[in-house]
């Protein structure tokens, strides 16, 4: 009978304990569970029986299995919400940080990489622009380009490349950077003379399919590593630092 009730105990306080972490108040918990509110109660302060069935129901309602809810090291997860909560103060001042550089958006189009690439090479964006290009502080130009390597090992470029798009490409030089996830790892520098092999390549497919525009031709990571100018590689301790690309221009 007292490990009985100290089973009962036990259950009621973890039931209690998910119930708060969930910020669910009792009634809402016997909603979501399809019990009566007073039986919620009685449980939380095990001083009832519970049938199999109850107990299915709530762990149910918790997505747990039901054991779990009697055991006596239960771990509460944190909640996504819980998670949220802790990580947004930090994304708040990042978009702080993002909006003095000219980024009103860190979850747009690519915004919180953008920023990361203008900071470390000391760059400045160019808003209203289409693509995400920028200047450096004599008003030389950039395309900028980024990869998330754990899903892709190419560039894209345009989705509606021909040689007036060419002719702008052909101006600039270009900036790649190289991620993983959203980690950065690789930043390269690439002048149009590195990139008129596609240039060339593009303009004629153009005008071989009839002038017809070329929906996002990609540049291979790998020719970027073994052609661009690498103005910035992580340093392995998970901080960035600074590194201006007018250096190398």
């Amino acid at each position: 009978m007292e490990q009985s009730q100290s089973t009962l105990s036990r259950l009621g306080k973890n039931i209690k304990a998910l119930r708060h972490q969930r910020g669910w108040t009792q009634e809402q918990l016997a909603e979501y569970a399809n019990i009566n509110d007073k039986e919620v109660s009685h449980i939380e302060q095990g001083n009832r029986n519970i049938t199999i069935s109850t107990l299915l129901k709530i762990a149910s309602a918790f997505g747990r299995p039901p054991l779990e809810l009697m055991d006596f090291n239960l771990e509460l997860d944190s909640h996504p919400v819980d998670n949220l909560n802790a990580i947004f103060p930090s994304l708040r001042a990042y978009q702080r940080l993002a909006e003095k550089h000219g980024i009103n958006d860190i979850f747009q189009d690519n915004g919180g990489k953008l920023l990361q690439v203008l900071i470390i090479t000391g760059l400045i964006d160019l808003p209203g622009r289409e693509g995400n290009d920028a200047k450096d502080l004599v008003g030389n130009e950039y395309e900028l380009k980024s990869v998330n390597i754990n899903l892709v090992k190419s560039f894209s470029t345009h989705h509606h490349m021909n040689p007036v798009i060419i002719e702008k490409y052909r101006k600039v030089d270009w900036v790649f950077a190289v991620y993983e996830g959203i980690e950065l790892k690789e930043i390269y520098l690439l002048k149009p003379s590195h990139l008129e092999p596609f240039y060339d390549k593009w303009e004629k497919k153009w005008h071989d399919d009839g002038r017809k525009d070329i929906n996002n031709p990609k540049i291979p990571l790998k020719y970027v590593r073994e052609n661009g100018i690498q103005v910035y590689i992580e340093n392995g301790d998970g901080k960035h630092y600074f590194s201006d690309i007018m250096k190398y221009i």
